[in-house]
């Protein structure tokens, strides 16, 4: 049984907004027009190198979105593109949510960002905006983001977008790029923090 917590908030019925970041970018709701496009966008080796999930080709990419779109629908959490503004906007990356334990109102968060639109702010910004709008629709309390120890824009993104540092998680991931067991720095940012 759901705790209470959840109950009333999901993002069941409710449509994925779109988010201003600023910087002239936008956070959109994947669809699967997007699939070519996001196919060639992971295949940037620094994406690959710290990637949950591997998306190899166009059916990966449209099985891949056609999950995000279930997870919002079925209030387990949001993925959004991140694009230029306009019609045709350039994808520039993405932010990733995820529930982890429904009972206790948790969930997680990644990112990835394209060459091109590293370094600006974009990731921290992305990560910024899209929580009040995660913890709100889920009803979450608690979100997680965690990165390879060795990750240090990882570390500066999850500082900047309000996420606290908790410890290290000792070989708790392994990534599918070539099978490394990586130590993960964990952060997380509670509903409450918002204000902070």
């Amino acid at each position: 049984m759901s705790g209470s917590a959840n109950d009333g908030h999901k993002g069941r019925g409710t449509k994925q907004p779109a988010i201003a970041v600023g910087q002239g970018c936008v956070l959109h709701p994947f669809s699967p027009a997007d699939a070519a496009e996001l196919m060639i966008a992971v295949q940037d080796p620094l994406i690959r190198r710290y990637t949950a999930r591997l998306i190899d080709d166009r059916a990966q990419a449209l099985d891949a979105i056609q999950g995000w779109q279930r997870r919002w629908a079925h209030g387990l959490g949001g993925v959004w593109a991140l694009r230029t503004d306009g019609p045709g906007g350039q994808l520039l990356g993405s932010v990733l949510y995820a529930v982890l334990d429904e009972d206790l109102s948790n969930g997680s968060v990644g990112y990835w960002l394209t060459p091109q639109a590293r370094g600006l702010g974009l990731a921290s910004a992305s990560v910024a905006r899209s929580c009040p709008v995660i913890f709100e629709r889920m009803g979450w309390f608690r979100i997680e983001l965690s990165h390879a120890v060795e990750n240090e824009r990882s570390c500066a993104v999850a500082r900047r977008a309000g996420f606290a540092p908790e410890g290290v998680l000792r070989s708790v991931m392994v990534y599918p790029i070539d099978g490394r067991r990586s130590d993960e720095h964990l952060h997380a940012r509670l509903r409450t923090d918002q204000a902070s």
